[in-house]
C-alpha cells in the first residue's frame, strides 16, 4: 500500500493489543518570558513559574501525565537555556527524557524530534502530546479522556486533537471546525476536522460561538508516533528528511553538524506546518475545563477574587479597587481607588499597565532586552 493510501485512509485500524506501556507523554517547554514579566525571565520562562499555587506549571503538567505513565516515560521538549531551571522544577524526571534542542523552531520540529526519539524506543508507540502551561484543574476528567483518546489512537492510522468547547467569543486562541462524527466502539465523541481557522477577530468569534461545531485548538494531541513521523513525510518532506538527518549526527556524536542541520529547519508551528494540511485528522471534544492562562488578567478566570473581583497575591493592600491583578513578593504593595488594572512585582522589576494592555507586555521586555544587550 503506497503512503499517501495508507495514511489518509479514513476507519483504517490495522489493530494492535492493548500495551499500556508503550504511551509516552511529550511536553513541550520553554518560550521566552515575555508576557508574564516581571515574574517569568528569558531563562525561566511561563512553565517554571508558579502562578497558581505553589507548583509551577510544569510540575502540575507532568502530575497529570504521571497519572497516566510513570514518570520514566514522559519526555520534556525545551531549549539549553532552561535545562537548569527545568532540572530544579523536576528533579525526579530521569536526565535522559530532557529533550533539549539546539535552538527553538517552534513546534512542528519539536513534535517530530521528539516522535523520532519515541518511535526508537518502541515502533508502536503512542503519543501524547501536552503544552508545558497550562492550567487544567478536572484532572480526573483530562485523565479518562486522555485514556479513551490513547485507545483510539492505538487502533487508527489518524492524527487526534483534543478540542475545547468554547464558553467565550476568544479571539486569542485557533479553532477548529469539525465534521462528520466518527462512530466508534466504547470510544468518545469523536469527529472529522473540517478545517483550521487563525485566531479570528471578535465578529467572527461570536459567529462561531452562535453557530456551533467549533473548538479551541489547545494543542494537545494524541497519535502513534509512526503515523505521525508517516504523516510528515507525506507533508512536510524536508522536515522529516531533515530530523532523520538531526537525529544520524547527533547519534555519531558530530554536533556542530547536528546543530546546524537542527537550525536549518523551517520555523513553523504543527499546526500550520502539518495539521491544517493532514486528510488523517480528528478532533475528541473535552470533557474538561481548560485554560491556557495566557496573560495575567486569565488570573481572574481561574483563581478566587475578591468582593470587588480582584486577584490579590502576595503582601497587598487592596482598597476601593476593582478588577484588577495584584501581585507583590515580600515588599508590600498598596493599591488605592483604581480599576482594570494589572501591577506585578517580583525581584525581576515592577509592572503597572491598564489590564486591556496586558497582551502588549512582550513589548516592555523587548525593549528591556534591547537596553540589556547595549549595556
Amino acid at each position: 500500500m503506497g503512503l499517501k493510501k495508507k495514511i489518509a485512509t479514513k476507519g483504517s485500524t490495522g489493530k494492535r493489543p492493548a500495551r499500556p506501556e508503550d504511551t509516552y507523554f511529550v511536553i513541550m517547554a520553554g518560550g521566552r518570558g515575555e508576557r508574564f514579566w516581571p515574574l517569568s525571565t528569558e531563562f525561566s520562562p511561563k512553565p517554571f513559574i508558579g502562578l497558581i499555587g505553589q507548583k509551577t506549571f510544569i510540575e502540575l503538567t507532568v502530575e497529570r501525565a504521571r497519572r497516566i505513565v510513570p514518570i520514566e516515560r514522559i519526555f520534556v521538549v525545551l531549549g539549553k537555556e532552561h535545562v537548569p531551571v527545568a532540572r530544579t522544577c523536576l528533579p525526579g524526571l530521569p536526565q535522559g527524557n530532557f529533550i533539549v534542542e539546539p535552538v527553538g523552531r517552534d513546534t512542528a520540529p519539536c513534535v517530530a524530534l521528539a516522535a523520532s526519539i519515541v518511535k526508537a524506543k518502541d515502533p508502536d508507540a503512542v503519543m501524547v502530546i501536552l503544552p508545558s502551561d497550562h492550567f487544567v484543574p478536572d484532572e480526573k476528567k483530562f485523565t479518562a479522556l486522555i485514556k479513551k483518546a490513547i485507545k483510539v489512537a492505538r487502533g487508527r492510522n489518524d492524527l487526534i486533537t483534543i478540542g475545547i468547547t468554547p464558553d467565550r467569543p476568544e479571539t486569542g486562541y485557533g479553532y477548529i471546525k469539525r465534521g462528520k462524527p466518527v462512530t466508534l466502539p466504547h470510544g468518545p465523541d469523536c469527529f472529522e476536522v473540517d478545517r483550521y481557522v487563525e485566531k479570528p477577530n471578535i465578529t467572527r468569534a461570536r459567529r462561531y460561538i452562535r453557530e456551533g461545531g467549533f473548538y479551541w485548538n489547545a494543542g494537545i494531541f494524541v497519535w502513534r508516533a509512526a503515523v505521525l513521523l508517516d504523516t510528515l513525510r507525506l507533508h512536510m518532506p524536508k522536515m522529516h528528511e531533515g530530523i532523520m538527518e538531526f537525529q544520524k549526527a547527533a547519534g555519531s556524536r558530530r554536533l556542530k553538524k547536528a546543530d546546524a542541520i537542527f537550525a536549518g529547519l523551517e520555523k513553523v508551528s504543527i499546526d500550520y506546518g502539518l495539521m491544517e494540511k493532514a486528510k488523517n485528522v480528528l478532533v475528541v471534544p473535552a470533557t474538561f475545563s481548560w485554560d491556557d492562562v495566557g496573560t495575567f488578567t486569565a488570573l481572574r478566570r481561574v483563581m478566587p477574587t475578591d468582593k470587588d473581583g480582584n486577584v490579590v497575591m502576595g503582601n497587598a493592600v487592596v482598597l476601593d479597587t476593582s478588577t484588577s491583578v495584584i501581585i507583590s513578593g515580600d515588599k508590600p504593595i498598596a493599591v488605592l481607588g483604581v480599576s482594570d488594572i494589572v501591577i506585578v512585582a517580583s525581584d525581576n522589576g515592577i509592572l503597572i499597565c491598564d489590564a486591556s494592555k496586558v497582551q502588549e507586555v512582550r513589548r516592555v521586555t523587548r525593549i528591556l532586552a534591547e537596553k540589556n544587550h547595549k549595556k
